[in-house]
């Protein structure tokens, strides 16, 4: 049987060597433009790729990041969007020790070691490996991974848009990007840098906004910098990063120019190469019944805004809370239709527990009934610059019964920062109309709150993404029991749920059979908890890792004495709050909103003796 063995392994490396070949033409020359289109050696580029910030802040192994990178090129994506910054006044234990930027006393120091941009290399080289390429934002607008807001407080500025006008911020984001992009300046793996995630004239609320910031401001910036890095580094594109609100309509939220952005004004920056822009309408108050017609809309408005400044426009992030595979080929057969590209939120590789908000794991049905044949159809469009949906292979009849829920908790760990986003989702809640053509204004910003700098989410009706609901409040009574919090939040749920435990669906919620027995198990730590779903904060990434060890407490406060805290009046004794007689110490919570909007009774689909107070 040896010479047998020996032939089937000279075939595999002759197999293996054809593949290596095929991966490197992939890869091989730099990203550039012609009008509208993406070139990669010469002939036409059409995207279909994803977001992965959690490959670039996390330390994985070489190994793991060959399994994180050849997963996207096996399934035909072509491009990866990950975060470039880590701009942190310390490091935090591995695998979360990844720190780009050391911040102390108003010094940075750009770390090079194995922690640093030395890992970044080996993202890189995963990468290349695998044919995918790299879109690298250089800051963050959100306070993950440290942000604009640390620049600003390290450097003695107050407001949190200082960082677009203080010279000294300035020039210190310059000598980051200088190290960081000169590094890569050759290397064709690299598509594009960004100049910021998201930039807006407000962030997470670490800082409040000067209240001079307008559109001119960020603008005048993102001309600046663009020019600067393509002083650094001719060969690589440069795009904004922002999520593309337009400044069309005065009426229409997401069409007014919101927080400074303005999509059309930042394309026609000579030094910005191409658009980009997000979409997340559960979170910027979009009816749920609306997601696929203004999805589609918002992907047409953005492609004529292309054709106009004569550039390419790719939506960078996008995601849905109800995924649902129908519309997910909606919005793809629309940036199909309109040769534009587009890129997810976000990927994941279920055997490496990638999880956060927002992911789809490639294990998912999504990721096979909607995510791959989307991104075959787009690969295969080839040099080709026309094409219709018409031609598409996508199965649509597997789309049509296909509905899956995000999946992705963050995971509560030493990480330096709070994960993102995602990272993402996610990313940015606004309150908005569902397009241009709609009559209701839009909710305003909400500018009292010192934490959260989003509007207020429009009202929907939208069943929350959940599964096995209790059939009645005896079920309902032992997720109390089990240490375990669910809560109704705009189109979102709030949910904790031990991650380590095999009874648990990845969806984060026991099944009834699972709570009648009482067999599932309640969190051993705060480590083992994870919170998902929060839509009404601006960065549930953020938000969510920041409130694990709070909401712990908070649950099993709540299990002690929920049906004791509506009955009577609070009073106090010394120190104390007392409520019936006995100490009601209190872990609470704001939503202004709940006041402020006229919700109805209950979400539809749901029984109302499932609500919760």
């Amino acid at each position: 049987h040896d010479p047998i063995m020996k032939v089937f392994a000279h075939i595999a490396a002759i197999a293996a060597t054809s593949a290596s070949l095929a991966v490197q033409t992939a890869t091989a020359g730099f990203v550039t433009t012609s009008g509208t289109t993406f070139e990669a050696d010469g002939s036409p580029f059409y995207i279909f790729g994803t977001n992965a910030y959690w490959a670039s802040e996390i330390q994985w192994s070489e190994t793991d990041l060959a399994t994180i990178f050849d997963t996207m090129g096996t399934n035909d994506l072509t491009v990866c969007r990950t975060w470039g910054f880590a701009d942190l006044t310390e490091a935090g234990t591995a695998p979360y020790n990844i720190v780009y930027q050391l911040w102390d006393n108003g010094n940075a120091t750009v770390n090079t070691d194995d922690n640093g941009l030395g890992y970044f290399d080996l993202v890189v080289a995963a990468a290349k490996a695998a044919g995918v390429k790299l879109v690298v934002p250089l800051v963050n607008n959100w306070s993950d991974y440290g942000g604009m807001d640390v620049y600003v407080q390290q450097l003695g500025g107050t407001y949190h848009d200082d960082f677009y006008t203080d010279e000294t911020i300035k020039a210190a984001y310059k000598s980051y990007v200088e190290t960081f992009v000169t590094r890569y300046a050759d290397e064709e793996t690299i598509m594009a840098w960004e100049l910021c995630n998201e930039c807006r004239c407000a962030g997470s609320g670490t800082l409040a906004e000067s209240g001079s910031c307008t559109s001119a401001t960020i603008n005048d910036w993102m001309t600046e910098m663009s020019a600067y890095i393509k002083t650094l580094d001719s060969n690589h594109l440069v795009a904004s990063g922002s999520e593309g609100f337009m400044n069309t309509d005065s009426s229409v939220y997401l069409y007014s120019g919101p927080s400074g952005v303005d999509f059309d004004l930042n394309l026609a920056i000579d030094s910005i190469d191409y658009g980009t822009y997000h979409a997340y309408p559960d979170s910027w108050g979009i009816d749920a019944t609306e997601d696929e017609s203004w999805g589609v809309q918002w992907i047409q408005d953005h492609a004529a805004s292309g054709v106009t400044a004569g550039k390419p426009v790719i939506m960078e992030e996008y995601g849905i809370t109800n995924e649902s595979s129908v519309l997910y080929l909606a919005w793809s057969d629309a940036a199909y239709a309109a040769e534009t590209n587009m890129q997810y939120w976000q990927f994941g590789v279920t055997s490496l527990d990638t999880t956060d908000i927002g992911t789809i794991f490639d294990t998912d049905d999504l990721f096979a009934s909607a995510i791959v044949p989307a991104a075959t159809q787009f690969k295969a469009r080839g040099g080709s610059s026309t094409g219709s949906t018409a031609a598409t292979t996508t199965p649509t009849t597997t789309a049509a019964t296909s509905t899956t829920t995000t999946d992705a908790p963050v995971t509560a760990t030493d990480a330096p920062a709070s994960t993102a986003e995602d990272s993402s989702v996610t990313d940015a809640p606004v309150a908005a109309t569902t397009a241009p053509t709609a009559t209701t204004a839009a909710p305003t910003t909400a500018t009292t709150s010192p934490t959260v700098t989003t509007s207020a989410p429009a009202a929907t009706t939208a069943t929350p993404a959940t599964t096995d609901a209790p059939a009645d409040e005896a079920t309902s009574g032992k997720r109390l029991d089990q240490l375990r919090a669910q809560f109704d939040v705009d189109n979102g749920v709030t949910q904790m749920f031990t991650e380590k435990s095999s009874l648990i669906p990845r969806n984060g919620l026991y099944t009834s059979e699972e709570l009648s027995s009482g067999s599932a198990s309640a969190p051993a730590s705060t480590r083992d908890v994870v919170i998902r779903g929060l839509p009404i904060l601006r960065d549930y990434r953020m938000s969510a890792m920041n409130m694990i060890p709070h909401a712990v407490t908070a649950v099993a406060f709540a299990s002690l004495a929920i049906q004791a805290a509506t009955a009577g009046f609070v009073t106090t004794s010394g120190t104390a709050f007392e409520l019936d007689g006995s100490p009601f110490y209190i872990f609470g919570t704001n939503a202004y909103w709940a006041s402020e909007i006229q919700w109805v009774r209950q979400h539809e689909g749901l029984r109302q003796s499932e609500l919760r107070p």
